[in-house]
């Protein structure tokens, strides 16, 4: 069921303006939604122009764009949810203008705040 889920979501983005993916990435949520979301599975994509994340249940999508990136960080805890491992947690402005953040397990965090970081830098 996810292996179409995931290729559907990616087949919204030509292979070519993919720049990162992850399938899997566990997202714990975003901090202007309040603790009491639960954690979600889905495909987390990185292009030219945005940090795109869509569950796989609920659909739901989410779009940073990367201009309103402003930190990228390696966290263990994201709305007092852990994995015990490192998170990719992403500081940016919503689209009301207020400071957010956002937090995912992804399998090389390092790798990911190496490239949102060369992404940022150079827009």
């Amino acid at each position: 069921m996810f292996k179409k889920k995931s290729k559907i979501i990616l087949e919204k983005f030509p292979e070519e303006d993919i720049i990162k993916k992850q399938v899997g990435a566990n997202c714990f949520g975003q901090e202007s939604k309040g603790l009491r979301q639960i954690r979600g599975n889905g495909v987390l994509i990185l292009t030219d122009e945005e940090l795109f994340f869509e569950y796989w249940v609920p659909e739901r999508e989410i779009h940073i764009p990367i201009k309103s990136i402003n930190a990228i960080e390696k966290t263990k805890w994201h709305l007092k949810k852990t994995k015990g491992r490192p998170l990719l947690k992403v500081n940016y402005f919503n689209d009301e203008g207020e400071e957010d953040s956002i937090a995912w397990w992804v399998n090389d965090v390092q790798e990911w705040v190496n490239v949102l970081e060369r992404k940022i830098l150079s827009s």
